[in-house]
């Protein structure tokens, strides 16, 4: 049902922008979140910190890696129906394959630079979880979602289309994409745990077995006895601090086996002031060194931590990546939160640590008939989920 304190006020909404015909609706595609009515916006997206603030400091400080568009769907009453922000990117296909086929692509990419990239339009976020900003129901809403995703990716001369990254829990609205062509992957999943426990020493107590106890309980010793001392400080804004800690983010992103999205340093500077009040930046010095920080969003009673820097010539000497999490979880409790939210990837002590993994689902087509057969019968073996070793002992839970 359409929110009707959203449906009449729908004049910025319809100005501008390059208009689909539907079948049963038309779309408006916009190049910028600002050209969107802030109506819509706060009735699609105020439910997460993925907002309006959110896709502006995409634009500003990414716009060089990526293109960006919003894909505002209406009915056949000219009444908005969902908004999808889009992503336009050269993806890499190979991006999760290992192994002979890796290096094959890497021989084959000598010589031509782009084999097994193509262009791709993804409806949902750049990192973390996809969201459809729906003003109707499911069925109503998502299949002439797909009908623009697919008319706007014929006009721009892009084949394949995805919905990245949309938690599990939303596969029966999206259950139309899988019949109208689509194939659908287990992605990276996210990792979180609830915070019901009153302390970080409960939560290793009644959480960790004996053995997982008794590690970290080594590793926080040499840690904690560390000279000169690991400080830690809490700030909103570190464009003081960014010549410090950004190269430390860059040695864990380009360490990483999949790459995917870099940050520049200007998505630091300028996150805090784009959306005031929702980051953090959590730095840890030792003898006045940066030698470690996280990047953290605080939500509805949520800390996501997004980003973290370690200074490889100390961090597995002083463990820093544990303390780091103990330092986060220590400071969400102190401040009333009931959740930690981490990003993808390192699986392997997240899951020792008993975060639990929140599966999601890419769903992946080709606009011609011909080749979606293709990519319908290859692209499992390219599934996100399956290249990594640890995620591959845990398909049960993703799929």
């Amino acid at each position: 049902m359409i929110n009707p304190a959203v449906a009449p006020r729908t004049e910025r909404a319809n100005s501008g922008g390059e208009r689909l015909r539907l079948s049963r609706g038309s779309a408006r595609v916009y190049r910028h979140a600002a050209e969107v009515a802030p109506e819509i916006w706060r009735a699609t997206f105020s439910d997460t910190p993925k907002d309006f603030h959110y896709y502006r400091l995409l634009e500003q400080t990414m716009r060089s890696h990526f293109d960006f568009r919003y894909l505002l769907v209406f009915d056949e009453g000219d009444r908005p129906l969902a908004l999808q922000p889009l992503i336009i990117a050269t993806q890499d296909l190979a991006a999760s394959a290992g192994g002979k086929f890796a290096q094959f692509v890497a021989r084959m990419r000598g010589s031509f630079p782009r084999f097994f990239q193509s262009r791709m339009a993804l409806a949902g976020c750049l990192v973390g979880e996809g969201k459809i900003g729906m003003l109707g129901s499911a069925n109503a809403v998502v299949p002439l979602l797909a009908e623009a995703l697919e008319e706007f990716a014929r006009t721009e001369r892009i084949g394949l289309l995805a919905f990245k990254n949309f938690p599990a829990a939303s596969r029966v609205a999206l259950s139309c994409l899988e019949r109208i062509g689509y194939v659908r992957l287990a992605g990276f999943p996210s990792l979180a745990i609830d915070l019901n426990f009153s302390s970080f020493e409960e939560y290793v107590m009644t959480r960790l077995s004996k053995v997982t106890r008794k590690t970290l309980r080594r590793k926080f010793r040499v840690a904690d006895g560390a000279s000169p001392p690991l400080t830690l400080e809490v700030l909103f804004d570190a464009e003081r601090e960014i010549n410090e800690i950004y190269p430390l983010y860059l040695a864990v992103a380009q360490q990483s086996d999949v790459r995917f999205e870099v940050f520049t340093r200007e998505y630091f500077i300028e996150a805090p002031r784009l959306a005031p009040g929702r980051f953090r930046y959590f730095i840890w010095r030792r003898g006045g060194r940066v030698v470690a920080f996280s990047f953290c969003t605080i939500w509805n009673g949520t800390i996501y931590d997004n980003d973290i820097g370690l200074d490889y010539t100390v961090a597995h000497e002083l463990n820093l990546y544990y303390v780091t999490f103990r330092d986060l979880l220590n400071w969400a409790l102190g401040h009333g939160l009931r959740r930690y939210a981490s990003a993808p990837f390192n699986y392997d002590p997240k899951l020792h640590l008993r975060l639990e993994l929140q599966p999601v689902d890419i769903y992946v087509k080709h606009i011609s008939h011909v080749l979606n057969r293709l990519v319908k019968t290859f692209a499992p073996a390219f599934e996100p989920a399956r290249s990594d070793p640890t995620l591959r002992r845990h398909l049960h839970l993703l799929e």
